[in-house]
């Protein structure tokens, strides 16, 4: 797998949602299940899926939902010790 490299917040959103979209697949749930279960209305989830976009109350409450917060808290922490988050990324992978 090769590393992701973004230059703008868009490539950021379209990595992000892609990503979030096939764990929800990989979970067997619909975008109406994925949105009851985050507590959001379906309209706000599927507009993430489709376009990148909300609040960043509601990507919290996927990120939670999809039991992925460890991941957040990861890269949050890496910055602090000076690690980049693509460091992160590759220690995680198992790349140096």
């Amino acid at each position: 797998m090769s590393d992701y490299i973004f230059y703008t917040a868009k490539d950021i959103q379209d990595t992000l949602r892609g990503k979030i979209k096939k764990i929800r697949k990989s979970k067997g749930w619909t975008q109406k299940e994925m949105a009851c279960r985050a507590d959001i209305p379906l309209s706000t989830y599927a507009r993430f899926e489709q376009l990148g976009e909300g609040s960043i109350h509601d990507f919290s409450k996927i990120i939670v939902t999809l039991g992925r917060g460890d991941e957040i808290g990861k890269i949050l922490n890496s910055t602090i010790k000076g690690e980049t988050p693509m460091d992160l990324y590759r220690k995680i992978k198992g790349k140096k």
